[in-house]
């Protein structure tokens, strides 16, 4: 893995686009097969967020207009109503999934006689939540995924939607011949359980990872093309983990944004003067940028697990496109 040196600062401050290195370098270094191999689970959680947590600290001190390429329109190829629009085609989205999965996805896909094509980034969407996620990407509204299969403006545009909230429950592909978009509430749905407050969970997001998809990804027949993607990513908050700040720093984003790492300013339309946010000026939009950790309260404030803010770990999802 590059360290983090003068070197890293150099290509950092280089006139031009950043996004692309920092993707290939978040996907085939920090997130790669052989730091999956070679540290175990744990380990490689750390190691790959310590990495992350002093590269955004560079980025916030030296190239903060990074964060401004985040916010930048996605790319149209990875559009899904673009991809979803060749029949041969299967989407599944694995809600919440991370680049820090990119290395089971892989082991998976070779278990299951998959070639892998690519292996890239998308972008979430801003906020990065999942019903702006569905907005930006589909021409159903403001719904949760759950609502898709119901939806007649994917039918008319050959497209059949499944969406299952129990991976242990294989999916129903029907016998037609449409584009496949397959909806996994997984792993999203575990951030809720009570293991999202220690790391181990990590563990068994990758222990449950299999399951999830031997019951999607395992059940599409006859597609010559399968992507595996994500809605957004999650910021995780281990010790160490984040932004130092003061507790002065601190009190007035914790008032503004509560337990959230974002607001609309048509609720809260004064937030405070911090380098810390981000105002996304055409969605009036304010964001917690990089691994500042607010002081959460009640049930959020054990969760590691989050997002809605604006982090490489939150905004950069996974896409890996496979060929049957």
């Amino acid at each position: 893995m590059e360290s983090l040196t003068l070197s890293l600062l150099e290509k950092l401050t280089t006139p031009g686009d950043r996004l692309p290195w920092i993707k290939k370098w978040l996907s085939a270094e920090v997130w790669s097969t052989s730091q999956y191999e070679a540290l175990g689970h744990s380990n490689y959680l750390k190691k790959g967020e310590e990495a992350v947590n002093k590269f955004e600290s560079l980025i916030a001190a030296s190239a903060d207009r990074i964060y401004g390429e985040l916010l930048s329109i996605s790319d149209k190829n990875k559009s899904l109503l673009t991809v979803l629009s060749d029949s041969n085609t299967a989407v599944v989205i694995f809600d919440g999934l991370s680049l820090r999965e990119l290395p089971i996805i892989q082991k998976l896909s070779g278990r299951s006689g998959f070639k892998i094509q690519s292996i890239d980034c998308a972008q979430a969407a801003v906020p990065c939540e999942t019903l702006d996620y569905i907005v930006r990407e589909l021409p159903c509204g403001r719904i949760g995924p759950s609502k898709l299969p119901g939806r007649g403006e994917l039918r008319e545009k050959g497209i059949t939607a499944i969406y299952t909230n129990d991976l242990t429950q294989r999916i129903n592909q029907p016998a037609d011949n449409s584009a496949l978009l397959v909806w996994s509430a997984f792993p999203d749905n575990t951030y809720k359980d009570s293991g999202a407050r220690f790391e181990s969970h990590f563990d068994n997001i990758h222990m449950q990872f299999e399951t999830a998809w031997m019951n999607t990804v395992q059940q599409i027949k006859g597609k010559s093309r399968i992507i595996i993607t994500s809605d957004h990513g999650y910021i995780f908050f281990g010790t160490g983990m984040d932004f130092p700040r003061s507790g002065q720093e601190l009190r007035e984003l914790n008032d503004y944004f509560g337990n959230d790492r974002f607001a609309y300013l048509s609720d809260k339309p004064n937030p405070p003067q911090s380098d810390d946010i981000v105002i996304h000026e055409r969605r009036q939009l304010a964001m917690i940028k990089g691994r500042v950790k607010t002081r959460s309260t009640g049930e959020a404030a054990v969760k590691l697990y989050k997002h809605g803010g604006l982090s490489l770990m939150e905004m950069l999802t996974p896409w890996v496109v496979l060929e049957m």
